[in-house]
């Protein structure tokens, strides 16, 4: 068999096997927990295929295998502080920054959600002809001393644990305001259960981020992915760009093309739909 061939064949072996995986995944998304043998009779595959197949949805942190089947993981609802999470992946966020400013252009309205990957964009960010909008008390002070940059600061309850501006107040400002861009960040992305989030209200904040913005750009380091925590945000193809610090898995890929996500990795664009 020519190389071209064997190539060609391995592609095609890959491409069934993301699309049983996305299958699992959404059999476990209509049940707490699936058998291996369930799974075979649906997908018409041998449940040693199954097997392995679940061996990698759980080494990607997807679900949980168990004697005969899997579950579903944990929707967690714990939330570190912003200074607990400010010490995880710092130079990821750094990378993730320099690629989001490269997203900006002079004189545009861009709004920055609370978070610690918006926080080191904010500290990045050059002193030039912007207005910025942000929920966030840190990243207000951050850019409270720029000369060229007009700084708008929405109101509402301030959650102590992550320095945001949310509920009632904050969304009624954001109905007002139109933005070019949107960088958002988040707990958890999903193909089923899209962007998430671990507080109801700050759910809903930035719920309405999204509907202010023109263009949502998420900015998220690799941990967020396959992670799904308790409220929904958004569904993933409300985003338009993702910034993220390492490749994904090409069940993720899929699933960014399907819904016509742009994706840049550390520094260089991987993917882009049109």
């Amino acid at each position: 068999m020519k190389e071209n061939d064997r190539n060609a064949k391995k592609e095609v072996i890959r491409i069934f096997a993301d699309e049983r995986k996305m299958k699992i995944l959404q059999l476990l998304s209509q049940s707490p927990s699936i058998f291996v043998s369930d799974v075979s009779r649906v997908l018409g595959v041998s449940e040693s295929t199954v097997r392995r197949d679940l061996q990698d949805l759980e080494e990607q942190g997807h679900l949980k295998r168990t004697h005969g089947g899997a579950v579903a993981r944990e929707i967690s609802a714990f939330e570190p502080s912003l200074k607990d999470k400010s010490v995880f992946y710092q130079q990821q966020k750094a990378l993730i920054a320099r690629m989001a400013i490269d997203q900006i252009q002079l004189g545009e309205t861009i709004l920055l959600d609370s978070g610690t990957t918006t926080f080191e964009l904010a500290r990045q960010l050059p002193d030039m002809d912007l207005t910025v909008v942000t929920n966030s008390l840190p990243i207000a002070e951050e850019l409270s001393n720029a000369k060229h940059i007009r700084l708008l600061v929405l109101g509402g309850e301030l959650r102590t644990t992550t320095g945001a501006l949310v509920g009632t107040f904050a969304e009624r400002m954001l109905a007002q305001v139109n933005v070019d861009r949107l960088f958002l960040g988040t707990n958890g992305i999903d193909i089923e259960r899209g962007i998430t989030t671990v507080n109801a209200v700050e759910a809903g904040t930035k719920a309405a981020m999204v509907d202010s913005a023109r263009e949502v750009i998420l900015v998220a380091d690799h941990s967020k992915v396959g992670q799904v925590h308790l409220v929904k945000v958004c569904e993933l193809e409300r985003v338009n760009t993702f910034l993220t610090d390492e490749e994904l898995a090409p069940m993720y890929y899929s699933a960014m093309e399907r819904f016509g996500i742009r994706v840049i990795v550390a520094g260089r664009q991987v993917e882009e739909m049109t």
